[in-house]
């Protein structure tokens, strides 16, 4: 009998494995993989299906928390032990395409960069593009490559020996063969290719060949500023005093402070050295049997009297002027004349101005009206006249005083008893408790009413006050026309201006001005 099988699951371990259907089979076949299953564990399919979403598991955890391999919506993942679920690599995932750099081409890989294909050299990346390519080297005469860039172009340096180089370099090489000396010491070759340093040489000394193979060496000794230095035919020269019988020989010529004349003696003053200072030309050594003439350098004269003056009378001789009187001065008389005492003339023998520290004005000229002044405490200057009716005012303590156009007074006395003054009153009783005195501006005039007007009130322009006007009025013509019937008042005021009414002295009321009214007004600012 045939029958066709359906197997829905075979059970491995923890493996769950549905079997896809199979075609109609005998009933040994299946026998034959149930025994093969229970002998050797493996099945041997030739088609293995598993449900989609299903997973296939090894261990004692199945599903999503095991690992293995799993159906993903299609997608088929892995997963290790302790690992995450991830998608398998697939032709279209595989990075055949990568840029990859091989040995020789390789025909999996579709953008690999072989370098069978480059000539035997170095390599060198250019950072531009990523492709290497053969360095061929870069000519760097006396010089060595310090750097290349991104193509490959080598920047040539020369070697730099604080950083570049190590070692010592030797005397073969054209060095020292030293990497360090004697401080104070001087180099020197102690065989052909042996360069040393001496030992260190004392500050001024003179420095003395060593000989072969060996270094300079300084002289023992400075030697004193009276010493000079003696040679030595066996030995090193050495400093001492000369001696001027043993080691010296000739005569000392006179250019070298000699006489040139080997038999002339010279004695002088003992106890201390005199200088004798002589003329710098061929002349006859004086003595003190004549008396040394003016042309000799000497006066010519061998007595004096307290006060005489010396002055050429000739060209070659000199003559005494006797001193004269007190208050004389010596005045000269001119090229080639003699000089005498007299007494000084003002009009012939004085030039420039005398200024103001010498009891003058420092000025030679002046404008008509000019007035002086002191301007500092040692010079003058010129106030100059300005236009008529001004008045020098005083502009305080250590100023110029300049002319003005304003009179600027602090008092004015008319007579012993009256006195306009521009300083604050004080107070002496009176007035209440605390009170206070405010200095003040007075200002009288006369304003004359013009012809043809109807106002019964004008305003006047004032100084500006500190806090207003306190003004007076009198209508003189009022005081025989009309007095018994007009007056004019103050109304108000403030610290630049006062209002005026003409009123009815009955009534108070407002009053028109007559023509030609004359008013005679006082104000005192306050």
């Amino acid at each position: 009998m045939r029958f066709r099988a359906f197997v829905a699951g075979v059970v491995f371990g923890a493996i769950v494995l549905a079997a896809a259907p199979v075609a109609v089979q005998p009933f040994n076949t299946q026998i034959q993989i149930a025994i093969t299953q229970l002998t050797t564990g493996v099945i041997p399919f030739t088609a293995l299906r598993n449900v989609a979403g299903a997973y296939m598991n090894w261990g004692q955890t199945g599903g999503v928390n095991g690992y293995g391999f799993r159906d993903n919506g299609g997608v088929m993942e892995a997963k290790n032990s302790g690992g995450a679920w991830l998608p398998l690599p697939t032709s279209s995932t595989l990075p055949t395409a990568a840029s990859f750099i091989t040995r020789v081409t390789e025909g999996a890989l579709s953008n690999e960069f072989a370098l069978d294909g480059l000539a035997t050299a170095l390599l060198v990346n250019t950072t531009g593009t990523g492709v290497p390519i053969a360095y061929g080297g870069t000519a760097c005469v006396n010089q060595f490559v310090r750097s290349l860039d991104l193509v490959g172009s080598a920047t040539c340096s020369a070697i730099i020996l604080s950083t570049d180089v190590s070692g010592t370099l030797q005397v073969a090489n054209g060095g020292l063969g030293l990497t360090a000396g004697t401080s104070g010491g001087i180099l020197g070759f102690t065989a052909a290719g042996t360069i040393a340093s001496s030992v260190a040489l004392t500050a001024n000394q003179l420095v003395l060949g060593g000989g072969g193979g060996a270094t300079p060496i300084p002289l023992g000794a400075l030697g004193t500023s009276a010493q000079v230095l003696h040679g030595n035919a066996v030995g090193a020269p050495t400093f001492s005093q000369v001696n001027l019988t043993t080691t010296v020989t000739g005569t000392l010529p006179g250019a070298n402070g000699g006489t040139s004349n080997g038999f002339f003696a010279v004695s002088g003053p003992a106890g201390a050295l005199k200088t004798f200072t002589f003329p710098n030309a061929s002349a006859t050594v004086l003595t003190d049997a004549t008396v040394i003439s003016a042309v000799q350098g000497g006066t010519g004269q061998t007595v004096y009297a307290v006060g005489d003056l010396l002055q050429a009378n000739t060209t070659t001789t000199l003559a005494r002027l006797a001193a004269t009187s007190t208050g004389n001065a010596l005045i000269s008389g001119g090229v080639g004349v003699v000089s005498a005492w007299g007494k000084i003339g003002l009009t012939t023998h004085i030039t420039g101005t005398l200024g103001p520290t010498n009891g003058g004005t420092g000025f030679a000229a002046y404008t008509v009206g000019d007035l002086l002044y002191a301007n500092s405490g040692t010079s003058l200057a010129r106030l100059t006249a300005p236009a008529v009716g001004q008045t020098i005012i005083s502009q305080g303590v250590a100023t110029a005083p300049i002319w003005s156009t304003a009179l600027r007074v602090s008092t004015i006395n008319l007579t012993a008893n009256l006195t306009f003054s521009g300083a604050t009153p004080t107070i002496s009783s009176g007035f209440g408790t605390g009170p206070s005195v405010t200095a003040g501006t007075a200002a009288a005039f006369r304003v004359d009413v013009g012809t043809g007007g109807t106002a019964t009130a004008g305003v006047i322009g004032l100084p500006t006050a500190a806090t207003g006007w306190n003004c007076t009025v009198v209508n003189l013509t009022a005081v025989t026309a009309n007095a018994m019937d007009a007056r004019t008042v103050q109304l108000s005021s403030t610290t630049a201006t006062a209002t005026f009414e003409n009123q009815t002295v009955s009534t108070g009321a407002a009053l028109a001005w007559t023509a030609s009214d004359i008013l005679a007004i006082s104000c005192v600012a306050f």
